[in-house]
């Protein structure tokens, strides 16, 4: 038997990316040791170097060996645990430095739509009593964010400079969601890290962007929400729903996705994926098909339900019935 040496990389490389989610699955792998996996990108480096100084030599196998194995290891980290380690290449700083802005605030009407768009730093989003929003912080200048506020519509968004956080001081923001309206909530957060807790609040659709980070959505005590839709671009998003959802589309390009359901929730569950995994094997549910799983007994015709449709290329999506997140 002759072997393609032009090919042997490839097969290494692939054979390395398909163990390491199977083994994190079944625990032969700590799944937390496998989330360091960004931290390995010298040995990159090093790994080209060496094949470079040995060039047309035996050891210069030895190089590419290193390389090839380190990139699999580093995509099959990836897809089992996602974006856990993105600050270990070099995120937003970490606010010291930062200047405190001027609060801004305001009413909001019977119903409306709060949308949020942050870069570079820690956004925490909160319900709060009443029908006034507000969103109070510090950032690198210590002008604030720029906000539009009109009947019905809040636009509170990051300027072009907050990104200076990379080098600079990045920005924190706290934003207030009042729970009296019933409020269309959009979050987007470009690099560093958010927490959205809606405990209380009246939230008809929760449409979410995340770029290169991490949110977590405490939206299990909501008092309303209809619907979720949301996309993960190389970040780790976790989402506590509560029964009340009757509509969430996930969808995840390189990173994690964590959704949690409360006991008894019915759903119905349609995948795509590529390069992605899942577990919905393991969680009781009627199998379809390969791409479909529902809650045994459930008639999507006549009962109320969830209808999740998720999505993951080279990424992990995760789901947990019957209890919170942070359980």
């Amino acid at each position: 038997m002759r072997i393609d040496r032009r090919l042997l990389g490839w097969g290494l490389f692939l054979i390395i990316v398909g163990a390491i989610p199977l083994l994190v699955r079944s625990g032969a792998l700590d799944e937390d040791v496998v989330g360091r996996w960004p931290s390995l990108w010298p040995l990159v480096l090093i790994g080209w170097g060496i094949g470079l100084v040995l060039r047309r030599t035996p050891g210069e196998l030895i190089g590419s060996a290193i390389s090839v194995g380190v990139l699999g290891i580093m995509v099959g980290g990836l897809i089992a645990t996602g974006f856990r380690g993105f600050p270990s290449f070099g995120a937003c700083g970490d606010g010291a430095g930062a200047t405190p802005f001027a609060d801004r605030s305001g009413a909001l009407s019977d119903s409306g739509r709060i949308n949020v768009e942050f870069n570079c730093g820690t956004l925490n989003l909160k319900a709060v009593d009443g029908s006034d929003w507000t969103v109070a912080g510090s950032g690198p200048d210590g002008e604030g964010p720029v906000v539009e506020a009109n009947a019905g519509r809040i636009v509170i968004k990051a300027r072009e400079e907050d990104f200076r956080g990379f080098v600079d001081a990045s920005s924190s923001w706290t934003v207030s969601v009042p729970r009296t309206p019933v409020v269309d909530l959009g979050v987007t957060l470009n690099a560093g890290e958010g927490t959205v807790d809606m405990t209380g609040a009246n939230l008809d659709a929760l449409t979410m962007t995340l770029n290169a980070g991490s949110l977590t959505f405490d939206m299990a005590g909501a008092a309303a929400l209809a619907s979720v839709n949301g996309t993960v671009n190389a970040g780790s998003a976790t989402l506590d729903l509560p029964g009340s959802v009757r509509d969430a589309n996930l969808t995840l390009n390189a990173g994690s996705v964590k959704v949690c359901l409360p006991p008894g929730a019915p759903l119905r569950i349609t995948w795509n994926g590529t390069l992605g995994s899942n577990n919905f094997d393991s969680l009781g549910l009627d199998k379809i098909d390969d791409r479909h799983w529902m809650t045994g007994g459930l008639n999507p015709a006549n009962d109320p339900h969830l209808e999740l449709d998720a999505s993951a290329n080279a990424g992990s999506f995760t789901l947990e019935l019957g209890g919170s997140c942070d359980a």
